[in-house]
């Protein structure tokens, strides 16, 4: 799903056209321009009918005109109360400044989930995109914003409002004061506030309303409406528009009396209208764009884009958003009075409107609510089943789950389609337990209704449950269901992924290098089905088997010019240089993948993919400590689901980090924990790991008889079931352990097969082997080595170049985020110095010193200035 505006929603973003009779109000404009200069937020609140989107108007036209100003804004609406959804609505806008994003924006989207510190540290992403173009100032207008208050889309909200660039300033319109930072703006003179007292009309204001409209009140009439209305703008339309001016009418006090009198006048207004044009407001009501044909299709009328005309030439209170087509918007007054008078009038028939709306809709997602106000729950569901792989992709798990809740209870319960989207919701959290429920429960539905597509998704993604969770026998049982179907390759690819995925559990390579291959030939011809299951190879458990590299190569291949290029592509390169590459490449690949660790740490296996990565050039570089580190950090972020049946492989990798550095003790500890039985959940390779430790544990504590013994069996297991690389390889060890025996020529075979595989794939797994055993089998076996003499010196010289320049740059660390200007304000800042101080020292104004001391906050996941020095003195 793109958060690029597409043509239906572009007059969400489009600044509607100013009124013919909207009041200019030159003082008012320029005293918030020049007030707006220096600030962050200009909040524009009053209740309904106070003329606040037509200032907002007046403001980016005046706006728009400065020299490199850009203006985007923002129609909200109810359907953008969540977090994800109403940052979904702000990159939409956003789309039209074509900002330079360092990850795709629909991947950004994704993170943007909650208020969590994962999404604040991830809208850091947004913030240097809004900051790269320091020639302009972005204004961006957010309108009607009481829509919005889900507390996690107002605090994430407040997040990119306190550390926006200078660069950037919101405009916002609400009825209500938002929940936000508002008393430490305006403390700070970062606040721009105009409300209810300053939009109100005096008697200039009403004068030039008059003279538009083309009224000739008295001077006591004008001065009666402006009693009786307090100088509210919309009340003022309809008091000097009725015919009942001189009627004895309370003066409102409030939004409830307020709202009473504008019933009272508009009741007028509509009376006023030709029958015909009375049923085609009152039916577009359901409405919350009125465009020709979503007006045709509720009113029955195939003039209706003529009549729009007419209805705005009538200037009724409605807003034109786009002139071309055109699409109108009610006020929000004027719709809620027109659609409960449709109900006084026709009862029920508000229903049959939202189906006939939600049928002319050309996407699903403006189609959904329409079919839930209908109470049509079987096209909602059919509605939300089209749209779901799109919304999930960039994080509308939160709204979809929304969606489904509004379904009955005892209907929605009874539907295959609802459980595959409550599963592929709990899929995207990692809860593979809940989610493998929803797929047998929906695919069992499915069979019984004789719908075999829908049954081989739910199948397909039950299988990859099973999977997960340790499950195999299940699994392969799923794999044998499908195996004689005629699928198309969307539905193939699924099942292409998980039978790599089962080989890559049982240690079947022929099985993986079959599967990823029958993956790239199907995944090049639907190439919508490469998410999630080409992201799914680029975490390491793949890299290094024999065979993989060209075919994960084409994978990744395939994927270039896509959106997933910048994360999920980049991981699986980063994994391959390592494996295959030179020490430089893949140091930088290496860099850029924790870059954006950094910056979307709420990916779960992103995150743990790069510490993994990371661990592992850490040991090669021989930085024992720092690899077990980074390696500790992997369980904390695994879900619970998760980490129960693959925690034990990533401590593998800490069993294979004191293997290099020849640590017995190390080893010792972990051998209680990777020595012991298997659970359920886990995978048979792990029997293959436990023999190579305990062999690797005897061979560094000398008892050469149990090491040998342990290793013989450790590969002849893995002989049968491949080990993920990365674990380790026990024909190495097993080498190691004959040399020391005398047993060279055994010695020499073991090590003739890791050789091979290393010159057939150009594979650099002996990097992560002891490098001192390493040299001494190259001397003690040389003689008896089949592998051509040529082809070792080549692997030497390979291996000799990581050694010499596989360290990184003291200076930066390989996962530092910051900017070089934004490393130089933190230096300071770890000094003690302030903002003014800081300023002074680096010749900057101490608005953007602010903005950079915001931005290191946000790229690093701290909360404050303490924090961030003591982040700087670690270093």
């Amino acid at each position: 799903m793109d958060p690029r505006p597409t043509p239906a929603q572009s007059s969400k973003y489009r600044i509607p056209r100013p009124r013919r009779d909207a009041v200019p109000r030159p003082a008012l404009l320029a005293r918030t321009l020049e007030q707006a200069a220096d600030a962050r937020l200009v909040l524009v609140q009053a209740p309904a009918g106070f003329g606040k989107t037509t200032l907002l108007v007046q403001l980016a036209a005046a706006l728009a005109a400065a020299p490199g100003a850009e203006v985007v804004w923002v129609s909200l609406d109810a359907e953008d109360n969540d977090a994800n959804r109403l940052f979904a609505a702000l990159f939409g806008a956003l789309a039209a400044l074509d900002l330079p994003w360092a990850v795709p924006a629909a991947t950004v989207l994704a993170q943007l989930q909650d208020a969590s510190p994962a999404a604040r540290t991830a809208l850091g992403l947004l913030v240097d995109a809004l900051g790269a173009r320091p020639e302009a100032r972005i204004v961006l207008v957010l309108d009607d914003l009481h829509h919005v208050t889900d507390a996690a889309a107002l605090q994430l909200l407040d997040t990119l409002i306190a550390r926006a660039p200078p660069e950037l300033c919101l405009f916002i319109g609400s009825r209500v004061a938002p929940p936000l930072s508002l008393a430490r703006w305006r403390a700070g003179g970062e606040l721009v506030e105009l409300g209810l007292q300053d939009l109100r009309f005096d008697r200039g204001d009403a004068q030039a309303l008059c003279r538009l409209r083309g009224l000739l009140p008295s001077d006591e009439a004008l001065e009666a409406a402006l009693a009786r209305t307090h100088g509210w703008v919309a009340g003022l339309h309809l008091v000097l528009g009725s015919a009942r001016q001189g009627a004895a009418l309370p003066a409102p006090t409030g939004p409830a009396a307020q709202r009473h009198l504008f019933d009272y006048f508009a009741q007028e207004v509509l009376a006023g209208l030709p029958p015909p044009l009375q049923q085609f407001v009152l039916y577009s009501s359901v409405l919350p764009e009125l465009s020709p044909a979503l007006c045709r299709a509720v009113t029955g009328r195939d003039d209706a884009r003529a009549v729009l005309d007419a209805l705005f030439g009538r200037q009724l209170f409605l807003t034109v958003l786009d002139e071309a087509v055109p699409v109108l918007r009610l006020h929000d007054l004027f719709r809620d009075f027109l659609r409960d008078e449709l109900e006084r009038r026709e009862p029920g028939l508000a229903a049959g409107l939202h189906a006939r709306a939600a049928a002319a809709e050309v996407r699903a997602e403006r189609a959904v609510p329409h079919w839930l106000a209908a109470g049509r729950w079987s096209e909602a569901l059919a509605a939300l089943r089209q749209m779901a792989d799109g919304l999930l992709a960039v994080g509308g798990t939160h709204r979809l789950e929304r969606w489904l809740e509004q379904l009955p209870p005892d209907w929605r319960a009874a539907q295959a389609d609802a459980a595959l989207l409550r599963g592929l919701c709990a899929w995207s959290r990692w809860d593979w337990g809940h989610a493998r429920e929803e797929f047998q429960r929906s695919h069992d539905a499915f069979a019984q209704q004789d719908r075999p597509r829908d049954r081989f998704v739910a199948l397909g993604m039950l299988g990859a449950c099973h999977n997960a969770l340790g499950a195999l026998e299940q699994a392969g049982g799923v794999l044998a269901a499908a195996a004689d179907a005629q699928l198309p390759p969307a539905l193939q690819v699924a099942f292409d992924s998980l039978r790599a995925w089962h080989g890559v559990a049982r240690g079947d390579g022929a099985a993986v290098l079959a599967s990823l291959a029958a993956m790239a030939d199907n995944a090049a011809l639907a190439p919508a089905a490469r998410y999630p299951n080409i992201v799914d190879m680029s975490y390491g458990h793949f890299i290094g088997l024999p065979g993989t590299r060209l075919l994960l190569e084409r994978l990744g291949r395939l994927c270039r010019g896509d959106r997933l290029d910048e994360v999920q592509v980049p991981a699986l390169d980063a994994w391959l240089a390592f494996w295959h590459g030179a020490p430089g490449p893949a140091q930088a690949a290496l860099q850029a993948l924790l870059q954006r660790q950094r910056h979307l740490p709420g990916d779960v296996m992103l995150g743990i993919g790069a510490q993994h990565l990371l661990s592992l050039h850490l040991a090669v570089q021989g930085r024992s400590a720092e690899a077990l580190a980074a390696i500790a950090e992997v369980p904390g972020r695994m879900t619970a689901g998760y980490g129960q049946g693959w925690r034990r492989t990533y401590v593998h990798v800490q069993a294979r980090i004191h293997w290099r550095a020849g640590a017995a003790d190390g080893l010792a500890a972990l051998l209680p924990e990777l020595a012991g039985p298997r659970t359920a959940r886990e995978w048979p390779v792990l029997d293959t790991g436990a023999a190579l430790v305990q062999g690797q544990h005897a061979l560094l504590c000398g008892d050469l008889v149990a090491a040998r013994a342990l290793l013989e069996r450790a590969a002849v297991l893995q002989r049968s079931g491949w080990l993920p690389a990365f674990m380790g390889d026990a024909r190495f060890a097993l080498a190691a352990c004959c040399a020391g025996q005398g047993a060279l020529d055994a010695a020499a075979a073991a090590f003739d097969a890791v050789l091979d595989e290393a010159m057939r794939d150009a594979g650099l797994g002996l990097l992560l082997e002891p490098p001192e055993r390493l040299q001494h089998l190259w001397q003690a076996l040389a003689p008896r080595l089949r592998c051509p003499a040529a082809a070792q010196d080549r692997l030497r010289r390979q291996l000799a170049g990581w050694q010499a320049e596989g360290a990184p740059a003291a200076a930066t660390p390989p996962d530092d985020p910051l900017s070089a200007r934004e490393r130089e304000v933190l230096a300071l800042l770890a000094e003690g110095r302030s903002n003014k101080l800081i300023a002074r020292a680096l010749d900057l104004s101490l608005h953007t010193v602010k903005r950079h001391v915001a931005n290191i906050l946000t790229k690093l996941a701290l909360d404050s200035r303490t924090q961030a020095a003591a982040y700087w003195h670690r270093r």
